[in-house]
């Protein structure tokens, strides 16, 4: 049988799975999506796996998204632009990165009706997924991006990165006061990913300001800990779950060359969600 993998470290927690083999088996195809749980010192030998007969190609999440482009054949103009890969492509043998990141911000915020041309946005994070999400927000006209992160040197590399890109937003590092006057803020870590962790990606002691538009990168619990303050502010919310389904349609359609059913798999990552949130509060 044919396999797609998801490359992260952790993945266990991912409903991927149940969202791409549901798209699979819609679209008649028989490949099957599979968890691969990747610590980083096999990440090497983990992409040399990929490139057996059974695989088609992968996902990659955290916290690979960068350093997995050392090992791969070549990447699309795309993902070199971003500086990030989290889909891997195999075409004539070859492992091809390519970034559908992109793509998942914008059309989960098309959805949301957010427009954020001309605003202010600060962006909680500086790895592979905020490369992917500053780089939406540069295409889509926003005028300025506070970068916030625990370490300086991974936001001040972000930061160079942006305003190469994006010479006219303006970019700064680290300014608490970004929150004061944010229109977006968006959340890239995986802080609250784990549900008994009850962790906010917020610096400590800030309150949400209720203006802002809070957009979770995190899908799994679906009312993260920085979704519940921001709801409590009196902010609109912003699941990961549309950012998943968006960039894994793209992604299949990058592996099997057909548009992806979008609509059913929103369908199976929404059952695959309830089902894992029940299970997790009658553990």
């Amino acid at each position: 049988m044919k396999r797609i993998f998801l490359l992260g470290y952790p993945v266990s927690h991912s409903i991927s799975p149940a969202m791409q083999n549901a798209a699979l088996h819609d679209l008649g195809i028989d490949w099957q999506y599979e968890l691969l749980a990747t610590p980083p010192n096999q990440l090497r030998d983990t992409v040399a796996r990929l490139r057996d007969a059974d695989c088609i190609g992968a996902n990659i999440t955290i916290p690979h998204k960068q350093a997995v482009m050392q090992f791969l054949d070549a990447t699309s103009e795309r993902a070199r632009q971003i500086g990030a890969v989290n889909t891997l492509v195999k075409r004539d043998g070859k492992l091809i990165g390519d970034n559908t990141d992109v793509y998942g911000v914008l059309q989960t915020l098309v959805d949301e009706h957010v427009s954020v041309r001309g605003a202010r946005v600060v962006v909680l994070g500086a790895g592979g997924a905020a490369r992917g999400t500053v780089f939406a927000l540069g295409e889509a006209g926003v005028a300025s991006i506070a970068i916030l992160n625990r370490t300086p040197a991974h936001a001040h590399t972000l930061a160079d990165f942006t305003r190469e890109q994006f010479p006219n937003v303006a970019v700064t590092v680290n300014n608490i006061k970004a929150l004061n006057d944010a229109e977006l803020i968006i959340n890239t870590t995986s802080v609250g990913m784990t549900p008994h962790t009850n962790a906010s990606p917020m610096p400590e002691g800030i309150s949400f300001p209720r203006r802002a538009i809070a957009f979770d990168l995190v899908y799994r619990p679906l009312q993260t800990r920085f979704l519940k303050d921001a709801e409590r502010a009196g902010a609109k919310t912003i699941s990961g779950l549309g950012m998943l389904v968006h960039q894994g349609a793209l992604s299949l359609k990058l592996w099997t060359g057909r548009d992806a059913p979008a609509q059913m798999m929103w369908n199976a990552a929404s059952n695959a969600l309830r089902t894992t949130e029940c299970e997790t509060r009658d553990a």
